[in-house]
């Protein structure tokens, strides 16, 4: 089966394809439990290492160029390697990395970790969410990426909460990050036969010129993605260390990180059946608006962890709006290789947003602090509203 290869009035799924779809989701979704036990449990033992906010911006900047370089190499990997077999290689690589953190603790070391890291997460999303846009019946697509995304949220909301229970110290959380990582491995397995053959659609992909040529055909989508790619690394990156800083105790700060995730559990779902129904471009202009809006509010919450937890719950249940509706909307515009060029830009532009995020979000934290990196989600937010804006006056 051919990417953009089904008809659009299609509303059921075949046996191989439904099949396919479920070990998709199963395997991300157990991955992205142990990539969100990672994150989190990195980033305070950085900080238990006394480095600064601007260094443990950087280690986490070490994944997402990882990721930016992705969205390039991937598509023209896929020729070459079959789906099943890089998502199986993202896997046993994460399993194998997790326990040479606590081996090596120097933060510098760490940094390349983070890169080798985020080459093999980059390689199982990609994968995934190719084999999913394609499985799916364009007539609910993005219901069924709301199905992905709730299954992906209750992975990185499952992370957080373990470290409740296995705590930051020693070798052990980053065993049990190794450890679940493997779970992935038997969803793949079992739809092997029934991966779509992404490869034929990649055949051309991997030209820097064309991914990067989506930047300026679909702006408002790929801006988007950059935007949400600054705010889902920079508050599970740092939320934790600038929750420590205002003097939360750590397992408020793990919590808070846990909210944000559940935001985006209880919201994939109605996002991806919106995103069928209304005017995409509208919904990503009220998903930064509420960007702007939590930026700004809350660092006066402090004095309060339940607020903390309900407005870091919002939040993350509407930011990944940003998300969902680019790829419904790349989804219904391209077929074929142009999706695989789309979703490699997706990877780019994600990667964009969390490389620059990190250390920035971190310096800021640094310069103005404890607050201010929300200072500047917030100026991020009010710039894209304002691309929106201008992209809206042209086409009228």
């Amino acid at each position: 089966m051919t990417v953009g290869a089904t008809d659009p009035a299609r509303t059921r799924m075949t046996a191989a394809e439904l099949r396919g779809m479920i070990a998709a989701i199963a395997a991300v979704s157990i991955f992205a439990f142990s990539l969100s036990l990672s994150i989190p449990l990195i980033a305070i033992n950085l900080e238990r290492m006394g480095a600064s906010g601007f260094l443990i911006g950087m280690n986490s900047a070490g994944s997402a160029v990882a990721i930016l370089l992705g969205g390039f190499i991937m598509p023209p990997l896929l020729r070459r390697i079959p789906a099943p077999v890089m998502m199986t290689a993202g896997v046993l690589s994460m399993t194998v990395l997790m326990p040479v953190f606590p081996a090596i603790p120097d933060p510098y070391v760490w940094i390349g970790l983070r890169f080798l890291f985020g080459t093999m997460v980059t390689a199982l999303f990609f994968c995934s969410e190719l084999w999913i846009i394609t499985s799916a019946p364009p007539a609910r697509r993005g219901f069924m990426i709301g199905i992905y995304g709730l299954f992906l949220s209750l992975g990185f909301l499952a992370g957080p909460l373990l470290l409740q229970v296995v705590g930051t110290e020693g070798v052990t959380p980053f065993y049990w990050g190794a450890g679940l990582a493997l779970l992935a491995l038997p969803p793949i397995f079992l739809a092997w036969r029934d991966a779509p053959h992404l490869a034929e659609n990649a055949e051309s992909a991997g030209a820097i010129g064309d991914i990067l040529g989506y930047f300026r055909t679909d702006p408002a989508i790929l801006w988007a993605v950059v935007l949400f790619g600054v705010m889902e690394f920079g508050a599970m990156g740092l939320f934790p260390v600038w929750s420590l800083r205002v003097g939360l105790e750590e397992a408020t700060a793990i919590t808070l990180v846990a909210m944000l995730a559940a935001g985006n559990v209880v919201t994939q779902i109605p996002m991806g059946w919106i995103g069928d129904k209304f005017d995409r471009r509208r919904l990503l202009g009220l998903c930064a608006m509420i960007c702007v809006i939590a930026a700004l509010v809350f660092p006066h919450l402090t004095a309060s962890k339940w607020a903390l937890w309900i407005t870091a719950a919002v939040w993350g249940g509407l930011v990944v709006g940003l998300y969902t509706f680019s790829l419904n909307e790349l989804g219904s515009r391209y077929s074929g290789e142009k999706l695989a060029q789309a979703t490699g830009a997706v990877m780019t532009a994600y990667g964009l947003g969390a490389l620059v995020s990190p250390p920035v979000l971190g310096a800021a934290m640094d310069a103005i602090p404890p607050h201010g990196m929300f200072w500047l989600m917030a100026l991020a937010s009010f710039a894209y509203l304002m691309l929106l804006m201008l992209r809206k006056r042209r086409t009228a």
